[in-house]
């Protein structure tokens, strides 16, 4: 118990408790002759009315589910081609050019051409997702491959261990770490993009449930929203931290 409680971040949690009795504050005084802002006492009272009487449960389910399921096809996919890229020189220079036009390209502009090609569907929403959570993992996973640690390599060379000893012994070890932080980005894009595509190519979610809000003038629903996406955010984002730490202590182990 009395480690757990040392991993918690106390500081920052009173800077947010801080943050929040502030805007109440200024909701209840210079701002309380704007209508388009909700004070923190609002917004939590309409996150408990939504959660027991409106669709928040459902949309947050649809956000998390589409998130996580596009964020784990791009895992795949960007782990698979950015180990091909890395490993094979051919491969790297015949890719890596379109690679980089197609990376360069800002995410938010895709949207739209996705609305084009797939309507206003849950279909579209799976592509940007997965589309745009790809790079990350597939950058990190070449990065890591490529950068490997050439003393370690050299040894591995002097004792002619096979290509798969060297790899799952010395290039992968050495990479994971950069692997993982672009998991870790690519799991919060994973989560903006979702929404995204909700508030403009897919009717469902805590994306639409925004617009929603904003179009029928409820700005307590609208900042809940907000507040709901920024906390499955967090939560995910801590889930995969705590996992990241479990996974570099059993490598530890190993090593």
């Amino acid at each position: 118990m009395h480690g757990a409680l040392k991993r918690v971040n106390l500081p920052g949690l009173a800077v947010i408790a801080l943050c929040a009795a502030l805007w109440e504050l200024y909701c209840r005084t210079i701002g309380s002759g704007f209508d388009s802002i909700a004070s923190t006492y609002a917004t939590v009272i309409a996150v408990k009315d939504m959660l027991l009487q409106g669709p928040l449960l459902g949309q947050l389910a649809h956000t998390t589910a589409v998130a996580l399921m596009g964020w784990i096809i791009a895992s795949v996919f960007g782990f698979a081609i950015g180990l091909l890229l890395g490993l094979s020189p051919t491969a790297w220079a015949y890719s890596m050019a379109s690679i980089e036009v197609l990376r360069s390209i800002p995410s938010i502009s895709f949207v739209s051409i996705a609305v084009l090609l797939f309507g206003f569907s849950a279909k579209t929403e799976m592509v940007i997702v997965v589309y745009v959570s790809l790079w990350p993992i597939l950058v990190g996973t070449l990065s890591g491959v490529r950068s490997g640690p050439s003393g370690l390599l050299e040894v591995a060379r002097v004792f002619h261990l096979s290509k798969a000893s060297t790899f799952f012994k010395i290039t992968l070890p050495a990479a994971l770490p950069v692997i993982l932080v672009g998991l870790r980005l690519s799991l919060t894009l994973s989560i903006a993009l979702a929404v995204v595509a909700e508030m403009i190519g897919n009717p469902e979610g805590l994306g639409f449930g925004i617009v929603s809000s904003q179009q029928a003038m409820q700005p307590a629903n609208a900042f809940a929203y907000l507040l709901v996406i920024g906390l499955l955010g967090w939560g995910l984002n801590a889930i995969f931290g705590l996992a990241a730490r479990r996974l570099d202590f059993a490598q530890g182990r190993l090593a």
